[in-house]
């Protein structure tokens, strides 16, 4: 039994009843204060009394108990749970799918219109989601995404004045939950310093990196991150990085491939493959932790594609282009692909 639904349901009826705490436990013959823990959720009446408490309340115990409702919460839980598992391995539209019709049961659930807003690629339906959301929702976090997804969806409809007010509408970056966090955790250290201060600082490097693609070629930006990243990890600890190594790596052997350079491109071409291997493991791995100082004992969060196909199919995907072609028979060009082609495949989906 949930407490707190039959609770909130106790209340409901009583109020409906236009009764107090204090009648309903006169004519139960128990105390007001009983009541009011069950009314709490803190406790639940006595099975002798659902009878009588059904009765006085003119409800069933069936909905008493909140069986109706914790059913409904299962099949909540349950399209949250698949959309969620498909979502984060690339099968977007699946996703969307499943939550477009979890929302026909339950149209009000702000949860699901998040999550809609993220997984669709109908730029209005995104817009239209975020604006019901922001009139809807006093739930920061969800308010939040709205206006960050709003931000992405006006910016690609060319909406510029939109987008600007809506990014508005967010705290300064001086003036942020990261650094108020960091400040605090620095200053009065604790066990959970270390790690957490390590999470905030992940997501500062995150914004240092993208901040590296502004007015430069994607050659000069991927170049300018692997360096980054050296020097932010000096163990070589990249963890979810590797995926954002992997991705630079290759931006570079398509570069060497097409000024002719053999020997750069292939070993553009390794350091990919190095960083799509490094990243199965460390998805495989549950107790990995981060070495390097700046972010010792940072565990490993959660992990989300936009493609269905793991990291050493991405690249595999890359080296089948013609650019490629003048070293495609090369030894060392076979021998990279037979490293990713036992990995390959696609993401493993998690319910």
């Amino acid at each position: 039994m949930n407490q707190e639904i039959i609770g909130k349901n106790i209340r409901r009826a009583r109020r409906g009843r236009d009764m107090t705490q204090d009648d309903l436990a006169e004519r139960l013959s128990v105390t007001e204060s009983a009541v009011s823990q069950w009314e709490s959720g803190k406790t639940v009446p006595d099975l002798l009394l659902i009878p009588p408490l059904c009765a006085i309340l003119g409800v069933t115990s069936d909905w008493l108990l909140g069986v109706d409702e914790e059913k409904r919460w299962e099949e909540f839980t349950a399209i949250e749970e698949r959309a969620h598992a498909l979502s984060r391995v690339g099968h977007r539209e699946e996703a969307a799918a499943i939550l477009r019709e979890g929302l026909k049961t339950y149209p009000e659930s702000e949860s699901l219109l998040r999550d809609l807003m993220y997984d669709t690629d109908d730029r209005d339906e995104c817009i239209r989601i975020g604006e019901q959301l922001l009139e809807i929702s006093r739930n920061e976090s969800i308010r939040q995404s709205a206006i960050q997804n709003l931000v992405y969806a006006y910016t690609d409809r060319g909406e510029t004045k939109r987008a600007e007010e809506a990014a508005l509408m967010l705290p300064s970056y001086t003036m942020n939950r990261k650094r108020l966090l960091l400040y605090l955790y620095a200053k009065t250290g604790g066990e959970d310093y270390r790690p957490t201060a390590a999470r905030y600082r992940e997501e500062l490097l995150e914004d240092l990196y993208f901040a590296l693609y502004e007015g430069v070629d994607e050659e000069t930006a991927a170049a300018r991150g692997i360096r980054l990243y050296e020097l932010m990890y000096e163990d070589g600890d990249y963890g979810f990085h590797h995926a954002r190594l992997q991705e630079a790596r290759i931006i570079l052997a398509f570069d060497a491939a097409r000024s002719g350079d053999g020997e750069r491109t292939l070993h553009a071409l390794k350091e990919a493959a190095d960083h799509a291997l490094a990243f199965l493991d460390y998805l495989a791995d549950p107790d990995y932790r981060h070495t390097s100082v700046f972010f010792r004992d940072d565990r490993k969060g959660t992990f989300s594609s936009t493609s269905p196909q793991n990291s050493a199919s991405e690249v595999l995907e890359a080296m089948r282009n013609p650019v490629f072609d003048f070293v495609r028979d090369t030894p060392a060009f076979a021998a990279i692909r037979e490293r990713l082609e036992p990995a390959a495949g696609e993401w493993d989906i998690k319910e």
